[in-house]
Order: structure tokens, then C-alpha cells, then sequence
């Protein structure tokens, strides 16, 4: 019964997500600090967007996932990797990207403003983004999960 009940709420959470447009107007900071609109983030013309944090195994499971499929997505669609993790945790969030070598670009929302924004309830949560409007969503990780995200990216190029 708990199962039935989880597997609704994650489901309930994703079509929330899903069709629901990202803040532009909302900033996020940059691991160097610095803030950048979401706006700016998505102007490109597809975008994977990926929820993690620093506790979260299946999270860094799926950035490392990611990682090794590079050659599948690179100079075609963008990555960003959004960390949920508070300001205590953000020289961990630095030092842990820096330590896996991730080639995406990745941003602090440390207030949770955008998970909040969105009504996402649970991390890993991978969107795909074009031109703003959010077109697909998928929450929690299982290997081989990373190629469908990608394909699916790519058949958005088209």
C-alpha cells in the first residue's frame, strides 16, 4: 500500500512539473558565485535539466551516467545541473563537481526557490527544456535511464 501510494505521488509531482514553464525571471548562482537568470540558463534550444544533491546517491549516479554517454549528447543539447543542497553545503557541492569532472554547467539553488517553484517534492528530477517550456520530466534513477533522456533531447532537436 505504501508502494501504490509513493508511486502516485511521484507520479502526481511529475505532472505538476510537466507543461509548467520555469521562472526566467528567477536566479540561481553559479558555482563561482556569481547569479544568472534561468532565462539566460534556457536560452538555448534544449536543455536537460537535472535536480541532484550532494547526499543523494542515485542523483550523482545519474550525472556520472551522463557523463559517460557524453559523446551521445555533446555539442547538440545542453546539460545543467541544478543542486538542491543549502549554503552550508556549498563548498561540498564545489569541491564534488570539481573532484567528478561533470562537463555541465552547474547551479545553486540553495533556497530551493526553483524546486519550490516548480512543486517538485523529490530529487533526482530530470526535465528537458526547450525554449522554456518544459516538454518532458522523469523522476528517481535507473541505469539506462540516462541514454532514454538523451534520446529524447535529441529527438526534440529535430
Amino acid at each position: 500500500m505504501k508502494k501504490i501510494l509513493f508511486t502516485c505521488a511521484l507520479i502526481l509531482a511529475a505532472s505538476l512539473a510537466m507543461g509548467q514553464n520555469i521562472p526566467g525571471n528567477l536566479a540561481l548562482k553559479q558555482l563561482d558565485g556569481t547569479e544568472v537568470l534561468m532565462k539566460d540558463v534556457l536560452k538555448d534550444d534544449v536543455v536537460i535539466v537535472s535536480f541532484w544533491a550532494t547526499w543523494c546517491k542515485p542523483c550523482q549516479a545519474e550525472l556520472d551516467a551522463l557523463c559517460d554517454i557524453e559523446e551521445m549528447w555533446k555539442d547538440k543539447v545542453r546539460i545543467v545541473a541544478i543542486s538542491t543542497d543549502d549554503s552550508r553545503a556549498a563548498a561540498k557541492v564545489r569541491s564534488l563537481v570539481k573532484g567528478k569532472r561533470w562537463p555541465y554547467e552547474v547551479l545553486l539553488d540553495q533556497n530551493k526557490a526553483l524546486f519550490k517553484a516548480l512543486n517538485l517534492t523529490s530529487i533526482p528530477f530530470v526535465m528537458i527544456v526547450k525554449e522554456g517550456e518544459t516538454l518532458y520530466t522523469h523522476t528517481g534513477y535507473t541505469p539506462g535511464n540516462e541514454r532514454l533522456v538523451v534520446e529524447k533531447a535529441l529527438d526534440y532537436l529535430k
